[in-house]
């Protein structure tokens, strides 16, 4: 028998009651709209649905849409077959926006789903998203701390983040090799001029793969006299730097061109 789609990309359902109950309590009352990603089997679609009489889900797998039709049609589900990483989001979810989301994300593509959604402050208020332990950490992580890298820096940019709570390996079928980690991010307009802001996280993408190195050696494309002059220690290693740093730096670069 093949595997479905979502099973080669490494998601594992949800099946443990609480952790879903749990998951859904984590949403605001308001806005009373949520997008599900990846309902799958429908173990978070029915809290979510005792909740909010409206929940729109992005399922990739066309196995299991019409058994979440046939289980929730009539209690305000809206099921579409679709892609969350390359489905257009405008259409469907602009004109009612904001929308909260709420998701299990599949270990494989959970962090390119996260980073597509990040930037969407106008669609979106709050996230409540399942992600792997390991890459909650470095969601949250802060600068200096453990996993401080690019993706600390996107969510820095775009969203405050909470890690909430573990969930073992027991609460899913399969059963994964791993710990899951529940994150909440609220999103939030940046503080930096786009532009700008894509200039600072270019800057730093490929320092933070050098984290022993330090700034003078890790960003090639400057000098030492450049970091000092944006308020940086040229000695300090990449993973301390916070997001404002490299903000501060990118525009001392421009400045200087």
């Amino acid at each position: 028998m093949k595997r479905s789609r979502r099973s080669r990309l490494g998601q594992n359902f949800l099946v443990d009651r609480d952790v879903a109950e749990r998951i859904a309590a984590l949403l605001a009352d308001d806005p009373p709209r949520v997008l599900e990603i990846g309902p799958g089997r429908g173990a978070l679609t029915e809290p979510l649905l005792d909740r909010f009489e409206r929940v729109l889900a992005l399922e990739l797998d066309e196995n299991l849409v019409p058994p979440l039709v046939e289980r929730f049609g009539g209690r305000g589900l809206d099921v579409r077959l679709a892609d969350a990483l390359s489905a257009e989001l405008d259409p469907v979810l602009a004109a009612e926006s904001p929308w909260q989301v709420a998701s299990n994300l599949p270990y494989s593509v959970g962090t390119a789903i996260l980073r597509r959604l990040l930037p969407r402050h106008d669609l979106f208020t709050r996230l409540v998203v399942m992600l792997q332990r390991e890459v909650a950490a470095r969601v949250v992580a802060e600068p200096g701390g453990r996993g401080h890298g690019l993706l600390a820096l996107e969510r820095a940019a775009w969203a405050d983040a909470r890690h909430l709570f573990d969930v073992p390996p027991r609460a899913f079928r399969p059963s994964p090799k791993v710990v899951s980690s529940v994150v909440v991010l609220d999103l939030k307009a940046p503080e930096h001029d786009r532009a700008l802001l894509d200039r600072a996280l270019k800057l730093a993408a490929p320092a933070l793969t050098m984290p022993r190195k330090v700034l003078s050696n890790a960003v090639r494309v400057t000098d030492a006299e450049r970091i000092a002059a944006a308020g940086l220690d040229p000695s300090a290693r990449p993973g301390t730097v916070p997001l404002a740093g490299w903000v501060r730096l990118a525009q001392e670069l421009e400045d200087e061109a």
